[in-house]
């Protein structure tokens, strides 16, 4: 194979001395760069790497670490730099120079495939070409480079190894999970969707169990019991929906999600309708600044719904699906919860088509002020606070809640 050379330009570039190289003068330089800025071509240099990105059928990256990556280039973009470890380059040699503006243009070459290319971070790199490919991507994201030069050939495996165990912990803490997932799995039993559930990373299924917790998680009143306090909190942060699951699941006297999974079936339902009607309503609603599938309805952003019948025919973020779910805890008797199960006040689906326009209204409107990035919605309390109060007001005026 040819020798691959690309730029990147970038406000900074450090390099260090790596110690103990045994002479080798290996080095470690690091940078920020654009995401677009990664060549394609680099997805031919992934031999030195010992753990390759998995695919679904379509071609798409699958496992929830995968498809969270993607999740937040899609979604907030603007944090990617911050949430995400970066890739890691074994390579050939590596040139800086200053440019205008006190910035680095720096030329980086690979030219051996045995001994250069991505070591880790071989997700976040494909993760990247996908939304780029897709056009699911606006633009605003950064990736650390971390470009190691002048390592010997015999301690490429363990540098390899070595990097690869970040992904291997969090596999370790689902597979740890795995039988705390059987009330979901039974309770999921031969309804629709249930096997489309994956509950470690590389199952097969289109929704990753994270996903299906979180959104359990926004009708637990023993978090959230009312106005005061809402589910913004957990947005964007699994590992807290995932620990709050796993000590619930064992509180024998007061779980929450004893008290959620019988109704898992309806809850998801509901999750789907939410989607299918927002992205009716918001068709033509401008969510991304690309040229390309930059509205909710663009055609590459429909999709069969999972669990319940028909189609979401367009893209609904989670930054704007949380807040509307979220607003059901409102649709919940208190005294029944209180007693141990969850029984709502009005068959969900009805109410539904009821209060979405003015849900919709609310998430729209709170979009524009986050300045289209739909992230920033799930994580403010502002948008869960006005839907819950519709909902809730609905209720009051059908007589539901004195």
């Amino acid at each position: 194979m040819k020798e691959l050379t690309f730029n990147i330009t970038c406000d900074d570039y450090r390099v260090l001395q790596i110690p103990n190289s045994e002479g080798q003068k290996s080095k470690l330089g690091t940078l920020f760069a654009r995401v677009e800025d990664l060549p394609k071509d680099l997805k031919e240099w992934t031999s030195v790497n010992p753990r390759n990105p998995k695919f679904s059928k379509t071609e798409k990256l699958s496992g929830q670490v995968a498809r969270s990556i993607v999740k937040t280039l899609e979604e907030e973009p603007e944090k990617f730099a911050l949430k995400n470890l970066g890739v890691y380059l074994l390579v050939d040699h590596v040139e800086s120079n200053r440019i205008s503006g006190d910035r680095h243009e720096v030329s980086i070459t690979l030219s051996d495939i045995d001994k250069h290319g991505i070591v880790n971070g071989g997700h976040t790199y494909r993760a990247i070409r996908q939304v780029i490919e897709q056009n699911t991507y606006e633009g605003q994201a950064f990736v650390r480079l971390h470009l190691y030069q002048n390592i010997p050939e015999q301690q490429i495996v363990d540098l390899a190894e070595g990097l690869n165990k970040n992904l291997q912990v969090d596999q370790a803490s689902l597979k740890n999970l795995v039988k705390k997932f059987d009330p979901i799995k039974e309770a999921m039993s031969g309804k629709r969707g249930g096997d489309q559930i994956a509950y470690s990373d590389g199952e097969p299924g289109k929704v990753d169990i994270l996903d299906v917790l979180h959104i359990l998680s926004v009708f637990d009143l023993n978090q959230y019991p009312g106005k005061d306090k809402h589910p913004n909190d957990i947005f964007g942060s699994k590992q807290k929906v995932l620990k709050r699951y796993d000590t619930d699941i064992d509180n024998k006297e007061n779980s929450s999600f004893a008290r959620l999974l019988p109704r898992i079936d309806e809850i998801l339902i509901l999750s789907d309708e939410v989607q299918k009607q927002c992205a009716k309503i918001t068709s033509y609603y401008k969510i991304k600044n690309t040229e390309d599938s930059n509205r909710v309805g663009s055609v590459d952003h429909k999709r069969d719904a999972i669990f319940s019948d028909g189609e979401i025919s367009g893209l609904i973020p989670q930054g704007w699906l949380y807040p509307m779910l979220a607003s059901f805890r409102a649709n919940i008797c208190r005294k029944s919860w209180d007693s141990g199960q969850l029984v709502w006040l009005e068959e969900p689906l009805v109410l539904l088509s009821e209060v979405i326009n003015d849900l919709v209204e609310i998430i729209t409107t709170a979009h524009k002020e986050q300045k289209s990035r739909p992230g920033e919605v799930g994580r403010k309390p502002t948008a869960y606070q006005l839907c819950y109060f519709t909902v809730f007001m609905k209720l009051v005026e059908d007589g539901k809640v004195g």
